[in-house]
């Protein structure tokens, strides 16, 4: 006689019970309701299956699974959260054509949430952190995929521009966005970003961003509208002429323990913040001595194939077969030891300026402070990197300019959803966008049918951090 030695349930029956994810949803629908976004994107199509509706189940599905368009019309289409939506059955290009549609009003419902924000928390002169990426587009279309300066690590492939303006501490919530050519300059994308939410600005506000858009047209108009700006200067010969001083006269210690100074050095229109840290000339100086390393390793490389005999590698040869060419190589590694390559290797990619930065500034101010303006530019950097990994944001699986512009509407407004809630609810303050949505997504909806062909619906896998962001916005009661 055999021992069971382990628990087994009881036998398993196949029956017609369904369950899906429902917490992404709920969100999504307290989110929209929050701010009045379903009643204004329902109102922007007048005929048709509800866009409002449609536009929830998009970024409910972007929140959650998240794989293609036609996967989320397969996900709405499912019966109970077709149910719980109220939609109708309805094809997959009805989903391609909301899209469109979203893409098309794409300005007007970010600055409908922005100002419902702004006006819901009383936003006064906050600081504006503004900063681009690049995203991948496979393909050639629409005109807005284009070659130009990779952020996203594909150089070779035609890409598109996000820019978004991001609200600073305690809030620290996208709330503009802006899509341009692959190839536009960060500058003239500055000008389009901060052109879209300036009109929402308070006076007195701030704005901040990297060098990439420090043009003098830029900063005269962030001025000349009553605002303020900090801004990282690239590294020239005037700026390097300072940085030779250090650490001489007129340099102040901001931290003795990390080995942080500052220069502060006032002009009639600007003040510029020379800074030398320690602990980044340390971390600069292994990226060097990496770089230095990977090119001895080539070299060394490539002596074994010549002394070998081998045929070499193709990243040596051109690969045209129309082009006819004689490539002879040779290494410098006879002239030096391992430890003098090396050295002479680091001498060569040393630029002088590790451990060094320059900030400019409208406000004469604290050295400390300028600095700890710039930096909250990391949370817009923590966002691109959120929005492209947790929301995936790429790959853009659309063929339109609109279609593409109405993708990365339902990310933000995915984005969005988290990091207001990130902002009203306390257990969620510091929790990662992965964790927030994985909290949501393991709220489970389970439709039961008995014998009699009723049903039974249970909610189940109640999160305690599902549970806090639901009270936070009302979807559960306090008591």
């Amino acid at each position: 006689m055999t021992k069971q030695t382990r628990l087994r349930t009881m036998g398993i029956t196949p029956n017609e019970n369904i369950s899906v994810p429902l917490g992404n949803i709920l969100l999504t629908e307290a989110f929209f309701e929050h701010f009045g976004l379903y009643g204004m994107i329902e109102g922007l199509k007048s005929k048709g299956v509800d866009l409002g509706k449609l536009t929830e189940a998009m970024v409910a599905y972007k929140l959650g699974d998240n794989f293609s368009t036609l996967r989320c019309h397969r996900f709405a289409m499912q019966g109970p959260v077709r149910g719980h939506l109220g939609l109708p059955e309805c094809d997959v290009k009805t989903f391609y054509r909301a899209l469109e549609a979203l893409g098309e009003n794409r300005e007007a419902i970010i600055a409908h949430f922005r100002r419902a924000f702004i006006e819901t928390y009383g936003v006064e002169a906050a600081n504006y952190i503004f900063d681009w990426t690049t995203l991948v587009y496979y393909g050639s279309k629409p005109e807005d995929a284009k070659h130009g300066r990779s952020k996203d690590g594909r150089p070779e492939e035609r890409q598109v521009s996000i820019g978004v303006a991001q609200l600073s501490k305690p809030y620290r919530v996208p709330i503009g966005m802006t899509v341009m050519p692959g190839n536009a300059h960060d500058g003239n994308h500055m000008k389009a970003t901060y052109g879209e939410v300036k009109g929402d600005m308070a006076e007195g506000s701030t704005a901040v961003f990297d060098a990439g858009a420090n043009q003098k047209d830029v900063t005269d108009a962030i001025v000349g509208d009553g605002f303020h700006f900090v801004t990282r200067r690239k590294h020239s010969s005037s700026v390097a002429g300072v940085y030779a001083t250090f650490p001489g006269e007129g340099w102040e210690c901001l931290d003795g323990e990390r080995g942080e100074h500052c220069k502060k050095v006032v002009y009639p229109s600007r003040v510029n913040y020379y800074y030398h840290s320690r602990e980044l000339h340390e971390l600069e100086m292994l990226g060097v001595e990496r770089r230095a390393r990977k090119k001895y390793e080539e070299a060394k490389s490539l002596q074994r194939d010549i002394e070998g005999g081998k045929r070499l590698k193709k990243r040596y040869e051109i690969g045209n077969p129309l082009i006819k060419a004689t490539i002879s190589l040779q290494t410098r590694l006879c002239e030096f030891s391992e430890e003098e390559a090396m050295a002479f290797l680091i001498e060569e990619e040393l630029s002088g300026y590790e451990g060094f930065y320059c900030l400019t500034s409208d406000t004469d101010m604290g050295a400390a402070e300028a600095r700890a303006l710039y930096r909250e530019r990391d949370v817009v950097e923590k966002l691109f990197s959120s929005m492209k990994t947790d929301i995936g944001i790429r790959p853009i699986r659309a063929w339109t300019k609109e279609g593409v512009r109405g993708v990365l509407l339902v990310a933000f407004l995915a984005q969005a959803a988290v990091s207001v809630t990130r902002f009203i609810t306390g257990p969620a303050s510091a929790t990662a966008t992965k964790f927030v949505a994985d909290a949501m997504q393991k709220l489970t909806l389970t439709v039961e049918f008995g014998r009699d062909g009723r049903e039974r619906r249970i909610l189940s896998n109640f999160d305690p951090l599902c549970v806090a962001i639901m009270r936070s916005f009302g979807v559960i009661s306090e008591a």
